[in-house]
């Protein structure tokens, strides 16, 4: 590297330093304490414990001339420095070196510390390049195993960037272990962990090689952590570290620092309300302002629930067993937004969610999903219910002033299967205003909102019975972790996949769905045509073919006409049909209707109603 070339340019010593023969530790009375270590002493032996060591570097010089390298930190009583051996003392004593031994060191030059490489606080390090003298030492005990210099991380904000620090908190999040190539060529392993320590503040570290490598288990239930050694940088508007090579990392320390921080945790029961400073600093960003925000982007959100959905256990791709929750949020600038909880905030209480609750999210990823935009919180991010910030006053007046009744502008398409309620996806519109406009639609899909009831379901065709559902591939496509989905035959052979592989039945319904105004007939997929039925596919499946068959499910079927309201998302788009034009009309989303939502629009509708007579009334006098 460039500071690897500038010391040894600067390695050489002074005349009058050669002139001068090193003296053995022996002649003299105690050892040079390391705290004392300067460019003035010519002459001095040091005893420390090698508390880091880096890995053996080889670069060349500008002259062309090849060079070894390795740096390792040295800690006695005093204090700690920095060391590098080049060349043939690199070569000698780069295996005979072990760190967290104790050795005697003598006949090195001190230089100016380079603040940008060197991360310990000594205000010099040491240069050995020839002649030095390396000899092991007896371990008596009193040089500490590592010398930390903790800094809180709310202290963070207020450095100078790039620094390295010394940490000590509480892993509350870490990802998987995560295998690239760098630019380089080098084949790397790297996991991210957030730390959080007493002053409420978290961060993402990354840490590297074998230490990411551990097991999942090491990281999870919140361990006590100290970390030496993390290189603090500005990264996507935020901070995030990254543990040094040459520094530690130590679980359940007894140091004081350490205990007081675990019992700063252990006093909010793990549930602090957390300020990530590895999250972009932009603050709090209107929902109507995301939209001209690049995708993807991390923002804080706050907002009103307005609806939420049930928590969703499923495993993924990498076999990690996940829990999650989609609440809609919605602000003052009249529109709204799905948002993704994940892990414990996901299995709080329903009743958490319920009545509309004012939330600030902090750490809010925000990217294109099925033609809108939808968020997911990070696991480095936090939720405030209440927040007193400067944003919640004004929403909270806004939310009780009218807007609780405003008709919201959805960013995002949900299209995902039953439970729950939401905020309607579409222009709102009876079913016999759907008909009419779907009549007129163009090559570009429209949607539309419909507050419906289930009229009839075909089960038969001209006196045939109907098939209700298909058996589809379950296997990842090519390249891919989703789900290929095609149709398999009846030897359960995928003809996409031209194997057999794991199959799941899904459905594939006509559902007639009636309101006072009219009532259509239309094609409902699997995730809606469960929200309509109000079971699973692989339930539908178990009663057909179970005791009863397929008698015992259009039972069920029928007992499902008529019953509560559902909110409809239809879509309609211009397609062609043995050459002629024809709107194709389909059900993408069903599920029961938020009463408490759809009775708010319902009053609305009213006062303009009542408004609009009004005004009549008044032009007629």
């Amino acid at each position: 590297s460039r500071h690897d070339r500038t010391l040894a340019r600067s390695s050489g010593r002074t005349p009058s330093a050669d002139a001068m023969a090193p003296m053995d530790a022996a002649a003299l009375p105690g050892f040079f304490p390391i705290a004392e270590l300067s460019t003035y002493q010519a002459r001095w032996v040091i005893r420390a414990r090698v508390t880091a060591k880096g890995s053996l570097r080889s670069f060349t010089t500008r002259n062309g001339a090849p060079m070894q390298v390795f740096d390792c930190n040295l800690l006695d009583e005093s204090g700690e420095i920095r060391a590098s051996f080049f060349n043939q003392m690199a070569e000698k004593h780069y295996g005979a070196i072990e760190q967290g031994k104790v050795y005697t060191f003598s006949r090195g030059a001190c230089r100016i510390a380079n603040r940008q490489y060197n991360r310990t606080n000594h205000r010099y390090e040491l240069v050995f390049d020839r002649d030095c003298a390396v000899e092991p030492s007896a371990d008596d005990g009193t040089i500490d195993t590592v010398k930390l210099n903790f800094v809180n991380l709310r202290s963070l904000q207020s450095r100078a960037l790039p620094c390295s620090v010394d940490l000590c908190g509480i892993i509350v999040g870490s990802k998987p272990p995560f295998a690239f190539t760098s630019k380089d060529g080098k084949e790397l392993v790297k996991r991210e962990i957030t730390v959080a320590d007493d002053t409420a503040t978290s961060m993402t570290v990354a840490i590297w090689g074998e230490r990411a490598t551990q097991e999942d288990l090491v990281f999870e239930c919140s361990p006590l952590v100290c970390l030496k050694g993390v290189t603090v940088k500005e990264f996507k508007g935020g901070l995030a570290g990254s543990l040094e090579q040459a520094g530690s990392i130590i679980f359940n320390s007894e140091l004081p620092d350490a205990q007081r921080v675990q019992a700063w945790w252990k006093a909010c029961g793990g549930q602090a309300s957390l300020t990530s400073l590895s999250l972009s600093q932009e603050g709090v960003v209107p929902l109507g302002d995301v939209r001209s925000k690049p995708s993807p982007v991390t923002i804080d959100i706050c907002g009103v629930i307005v609806s939420f959905k049930p928590p969703f256990s499923f495993t993924s791709a990498a076999g990690k067993e996940l829990v999650k929750r989609e609440v809609t949020l919605a602000d003052d600038s009249g529109f709204s937004m799905l948002v993704t909880l994940w892990g414990d905030r996901a299995r709080q209480d329903d009743k958490i969610f319920d009545d509309c609750p004012l939330v600030l999210l902090r750490g809010v990823l925000v990217k294109e999903w099925n033609g809108g935009l939808s968020g997911s919180l990070l696991e480095a991010g936090s939720v405030l219910l209440s927040p007193g910030v400067p944003e919640a006053d004004r929403i909270r007046a806004w939310w009780s002033q009218g807007g609780a009744t405003q008709s919201l502008t959805a960013l995002s398409q949900d299209m995902g299967a039953g439970g729950g309620a939401r905020v309607a996806v579409g222009r709102a519109c009876s079913v016999a205003e759907m008909r009419r406009s779907a009549e007129l639609v163009s090559t570009q899909p429209e949607l539309f909102s419909v507050v419906a009831r289930l009229a009839s379901v075909q089960t038969r065709k001209q006196g045939e019975v109907q098939p209700l559902m298909y058996m589809a591939c379950q296997e990842p496509r090519p390249g891919s972790t989703l789900l290929c989905n095609k149709r398999v035959g009846e030897d359960g052979v995928c003809p996409a996949c031209g194997r057999v592989g794991r199959a799941a039945p899904r459905l594939n319904i006509r559902c007639r769905f009636a309101d006072f105004s009219d009532g259509a007939w239309l094609t409902t997929f699997h995730e809606a045509a469960q929200g309509v039925l109000g079971s699973t596919a692989e339930e539908a499946k178990a009663m057909e073919v179970a005791e009863g068959g397929r008698e015992a499910l259009e039972a069920m079927i029928r007992r499902r006409y008529f019953q509560r309201p559902l909110q409809v998302t239809v879509r309609a788009k211009l397609d062609s049909y043995m050459g002629e034009p024809r709107s194709n009309i389909t059900c993408t989303d069903a599920r029961p209707v938020q009463l408490g939502q759809h009775g708010r629009a319902m009053l609305r509708g009213i006062r303009e109603m009542l408004s609009q007579r009004a005004g009549a009334a008044g032009a007629g006098a």
